[in-house]
């Protein structure tokens, strides 16, 4: 009988199946981590390659710079980058590689050209003075003993420079064509009794205002409330008295912020002087405008990250409250321009005033007028203004006809010795051309060409002016014992301050409406052969710095001198002033009392006629007081710089794309001879095109 169970089969073909899997999938293992090893030797060695070329074409770029910042290369005509050429050749720059860099000028020339010191964003110098006075100090420094009054830039003085007290130190020259006396450090050393030698950082650089006529006559803006913004808009004003009486600590609005928006002011104060304003009350200090409380921001204002806000806050933080274009190449300041003897004076309150950013020229923030005078208008003689039409005749015919003095008359015929009167009234007298708002009227007269054929001096003659949107006033017409034509010319200005005198001021006068009237009693013909207007008014105008400003020699004193200063900052415990922009007074001098300072008062730079600065003893900010900032936003000359790396080369020629490319800018205190050695580079921009 079969047995029911077999005999299990063998295992050992099984195993060895096994045995072959495992082999293979090691083999594959190993395969595979052989060739991801061979491919991460090959990244490290190019990764290696790159960074040393990385590090070759910085080292390159950095060698550039420093040529470049010891020479002279400005791209004047016939000019290469490195000296002979446009490439600088750098063979054997790095073991066996060496490197090429090349240079290329800015199409657009630089974010700012300089052709001349005043076509440049920067002046040639921290301070410089015009003036050549005798016995006026152009530069005068007074400082308690041992203190160090610090600039950051040139000092150039067309006359003297005296430091009283202490020592003047600049981190760049100093110029004084007469002496200098006290102790000054400079690097290079002073140059004092310098002479007549020509030097353009000592010239005027002729800076134009940034208008060409006076902007919109502004009123000043409502004061009824403490703590306050008081908002002012660009324009010219005139009223020193009402600014002052806003700005004292006693005032509706005191403890203000005084906010002047971005625009261009011109302050042109008519209180008093010439071609003053009999409608604004004269001020005690002349011509003065004093900031005795609150702030005064003047620009655009910022909070303290330097944002733009909408408005500055009550009280504003200063400095650090407006918008500074040595910081912000997008700011949008003000120009407060100064005409004739208009002075500006801080006293117990603090201001700061921010100029605008511009390309090509300097952020002027306070301008002082060297030319310009008032240009009268004047509609006399044969521009004397006429009537248009007949309003109503009354008792005279031919009324049309008093239009022009031509012999052809209006006539009213009075019979009898009864008193009567006769009127005839005519309108028009338009203005010959809009008259500007703030305007002065100068003078005002009726011309009545007039007469009687039985005149009488007991004829009572008069004329009733009748100005439109004015209030209508009469004047006294002169009456003759003859039977002759006369011509009178009556005033009819009011001393200035009537209804006519309101309307030109407005720039509102439109014409209006004369009535003649003859009261008499004998018979005889009243004749009329014109009625007409003379008018002369003074349109606001740029006006040269005059009177005190420009009386010489300057000797101290501030404002309030016979021989005043056009700036003045007051010696008070509670003032702070700073100017973040070009101070250009070239026909006036500035007197600046510091007491209390947290940053330079004087940004890029002070031109004027003479400069007197004083620290109290109070005084502790030891950074630099006046200055040409390296930090400006502009730059005199902007290049791109092109790096090439040809490695195990014993020479290089810049081809193909190069390894580092960069846009750098080249500043220079005197951007028309630059000095070797002493130049500011910066790296505005740096990319790697491979």
């Amino acid at each position: 009988m079969k047995s029911r169970f077999t005999r299990a089969h063998r295992e050992d073909g099984a195993a060895l199946v096994l045995v072959l899997i495992l082999v293979t999938v090691i083999a594959l293992g190993l395969a595979a981590l052989l060739t991801r090893s061979d491919t991460s030797i090959r990244e490290t060695l190019g990764l290696r390659d790159q960074a040393a070329a990385t590090y070759n074409a910085d080292g390159a770029l950095q060698a550039s710079i420093n040529n470049l910042r010891n020479s002279t290369y400005n791209d004047a005509a016939g000019q290469k980058c490195f000296g002979a050429s446009n490439t600088l050749q750098l063979n054997g720059f790095y073991g066996a590689d060496s490197a090429a860099v090349t240079c290329a000028a800015d199409p657009k020339k630089v974010l700012i050209q300089c052709p001349s010191l005043s076509q440049c964003n920067r002046p040639g110098n921290a301070i410089l003075t015009l003036g050549k006075i005798s016995g006026e100090d152009g530069v005068n420094i007074q400082q308690p003993t041992g203190s160090t009054f610090r600039v950051r830039g040139n000092v150039f003085s067309n006359s003297n420079i005296n430091v009283v007290n202490g020592a003047l130190n600049t981190n760049a020259s100093v110029w004084a064509r007469t002496a200098c006396s006290g102790t000054i450090q400079s690097t290079p050393t002073k140059s004092c009794n310098y002479g007549s030698t020509p030097n353009v950082l000592g010239d005027d650089p002729n800076y134009a205002p940034a208008a060409t006529d006076p902007p919109v006559h502004r009123n000043l803006p409502s004061c009824t409330a403490a703590n306050s913004v008081v908002t002012f808009l660009p324009g010219t004003y005139d009223d020193v008295v009402g600014l002052n009486n806003m700005m004292q600590g006693n005032s509706s609005c005191k403890h203000s912020t005084w906010w002047f928006k971005p625009g261009v002011y011109y302050f042109d104060f008519r209180n008093n002087g010439v071609n003053s304003n009999p409608l604004l009350p004269a001020g005690p200090d002349g011509n003065t405008w004093t900031v005795n409380d609150g702030q005064l921001v003047a620009g655009t204002p910022v909070n303290a990250a330097g944002a733009v806000i909408a408005s500055p806050p009550v009280p504003a933080t200063i400095p650090g409250s407006c918008d500074n274009p040595i910081k912000n190449a997008s700011a949008v300041g003000v120009q407060f321009i100064f005409g004739a003897d208009s002075r500006f004076a801080v006293k117990a309150g603090e201001v700061e005033i921010c100029g605008t950013y511009r390309v090509d020229k300097a952020p002027v923030a306070i301008y002082g007028l060297k030319s310009g005078a008032d240009t009268p208008t004047s509609w006399t003689g044969a521009n004397a203004l006429a009537m248009t039409a007949v309003d109503t005749a009354g008792a005279f015919t031919n009324a049309a006809d008093i239009a022009a003095p031509d012999g052809q008359l209006a006539t009213w015929t009075k019979a009898g010795n009864n008193t009567q009167t006769g009127t005839v009234t005519v309108k028009g007298y338009p203005p010959s051309s809009a008259i500007p708002e703030g305007s002065v009227l100068a003078s005002a007269k009726l011309v009545a060409v007039h007469g009687n054929s039985a005149g009488s001096t007991q004829d009572s003659l008069s004329v009733q002016l009748s100005p439109t949107g004015g209030t209508p006033y009469t004047v006294t017409v002169p009456s003759y014992n003859d039977t002759a034509m006369h011509t009178d010319s009556i005033d009819i200005l009011q001393g200035g301050t009537g209804t006519l005198a309101q309307l030109v001021n407005k720039g509102t006068y439109a014409g209006g409406k004369v009535a003649y009237s003859a009261v008499l009693k004998h018979p005889g013909i009243e004749r009329i052969d014109s009625l007409r207007i003379e008018l002369t008014f003074v349109p606001p105008a740029f006006r040269g710095s005059s009177g005190c400003v420009t009386s010489t020699p300057y000797a101290g004193g501030g404002e309030a001198a016979a021989n005043c200063s056009l700036v003045t900052a007051v010696n008070n415990s509670g003032n702070q002033f700073y100017v973040q922009g070009t101070t250009y007074a070239p026909k006036a001098a500035l007197d600046i009392t510091l007491n209390n300072a947290a940053e330079q008062v004087f940004r890029f730079g002070v031109i004027s006629r003479s400069l007197w600065v004083k620290e109290t003893g109070s005084f502790s900010y030891t950074g630099v007081v006046i200055e040409v900032p390296d930090d400006s936003p502009g730059f005199v000359f902007s290049m791109y710089l092109s790096v090439y790396i040809c490695p195990k080369s014993a020479t290089c020629s810049p081809a193909g794309s190069p390894v580092l490319r960069s846009k750098v800018a080249l500043v220079d205190s005197d951007p028309t001879t630059p000095h070797a050695g002493a130049r500011q580079v910066t790296i505005l921009s740096w990319s790697r095109p491979g």
